[in-house]
């Protein structure tokens, strides 16, 4: 199965994991999230690089794969935990991402989740700000 690298890649999410981009995403790829834009394998390494720095630990369970032909949906969780969102305790947050394959690579990828529940909501006066406007949404 094409995946199979794609899914290994993301189990344990590292510094040193950066090195095997090239095993998942082909040299094209164009990569898309709630962060940023970014094109060309170089510029994902650079982003992933900047990513993980300072990040103690990232995995991802991959919860579901819908794969049709050269294109597939991956609904993830995310565990992760930074020394600066909430003390360093361990953090998750739900995704999907949407894959296009090429010669077996990944050659586009755009991630879907929500960004506020990954990052602003953990950030001490911007989180309580983030949560007030949700609980406001709900009512």
């Amino acid at each position: 199965m094409p995946l199979d690298k794609f899914v290994t890649f993301y189990k344990d999410l590292t510094l040193q994991s950066v090195e095997k981009l090239e095993e998942v995403y082909h040299k094209n790829i164009r990569f898309d999230d709630p962060v940023g834009s970014h094109s060309g394998l170089d510029s994902v390494k650079v982003y992933f690089d900047n990513l993980l720095v300072n990040t103690i630990s990232c995995r991802f369970d991959i919860d579901h794969i819908m794969e049709k032909d050269s294109e597939a949906v991956v609904v993830w969780t995310m565990y992760y935990r930074h020394p600066k969102l909430k003390n360093g305790q361990e953090l998750r947050v739900d995704g999907t991402s949407h894959l296009k394959l090429l010669d077996d690579k990944v050659i586009y990828q755009r991630d879907y989740y929500d960004i506020g529940a990954m990052l602003y909501e953990h950030i001490p006066v911007i989180g309580r700000v983030i949560k007030w406007l949700k609980n406001g949404l709900k009512n």
